[in-house]
């Protein structure tokens, strides 16, 4: 399975998660091919970062809003950003230009016409956010 399938069957898991109020993964009811990425690193590192930073990763994105308010993002953008940031800020192994593609990408694919340019907006923003911090 490679690493966009991972990432995007991620994405819909911490979706699942918004909608069901509980972001921990083992209370998740999941069909067999959602349950197929548990134990791959990318995956589990991304969902125990969701887990255990949501208010971390959701205040950052909230600082990175422009002229926008956090309960208005959509709940699949919403997603889409966790799942960036998460591997922004806490999985070093993946380059914040692959999770912010990717996420462009995720959020032509599953968002409004151009939610795809929100996304990119605020994960930018991220992106400079991050690495200033972590000079």
């Amino acid at each position: 399975m490679n690493r966009e399938i991972i990432r995007e069957k991620t994405m819909q898991l911490i979706y699942q998660m918004e909608a069901s109020g509980k972001f921990d993964v083992s209370e998740l009811s999941m069909m067999e091919e959602d349950s197929n990425i548990i134990g791959k690193k990318q995956a589990d590192d991304t969902l125990d970062a969701i887990k255990n930073h949501k208010e971390e990763i959701d205040a950052v994105i909230n600082s990175n809003l422009d002229k926008w308010n956090f309960d208005r993002i959509a709940k699949t953008d919403l997603a889409i950003l966790r799942t960036a940031v998460a591997e922004m800020m806490y999985l070093d192994y993946i380059p914040a230009v692959v999770s912010i593609n990717e996420a462009v990408e995720l959020a032509k694919k599953y968002s409004e016409d151009n939610a795809y340019k929100f996304v990119n907006s605020v994960l930018g923003k991220v992106k400079a956010e991050v690495e200033q911090e972590a000079e």
